[in-house]
């Protein structure tokens, strides 16, 4: 059963995409896929040392209703996907189809620092 209250977070989904304007310039441009409300579930400090990992692995979830456009844009463009979330950035590090029931679909991403 999901709880439609726990989706309270607003995201964006995007990927950038090379577009040429009219004077032959080639410039980067975000493309936005989907703009949904998401689940968010960050790594705890205290985790990342019990496990002895270094905080570079430290992952944010995402966990938005499921979307056929996501998923299919995903795997058709290698994989570059991004989030946006709080004016910060995150890589798309996989997505997960939660027991491939098309219901849900879990981001697992990876903040950008640079």
């Amino acid at each position: 059963m999901i709880n439609a209250g726990d989706y309270d977070k607003k995201i964006s989904i995007y990927q950038i995409e090379e577009v040429e304007d009219n004077d032959g310039f080639v410039s980067k441009t975000e493309v936005i896929i989907l703009k949904p409300y998401a689940k968010l579930k960050t790594t705890k400090g205290f985790t990342l040392i019990a496990s002895g990992s270094d905080f570079e692995k430290a992952y944010t979830n995402f966990t938005i209703r499921y979307s056929k456009k996501v998923e299919d844009t995903y795997y058709n463009s290698n994989r570059k996907m991004y989030v946006k979330y709080k004016n910060k950035t995150f890589t798309i590090e996989y997505l997960n189809n939660i027991d491939e029931a098309d219901i849900e679909l879990q981001l697992q991403c990876k903040r950008v620092t640079k």
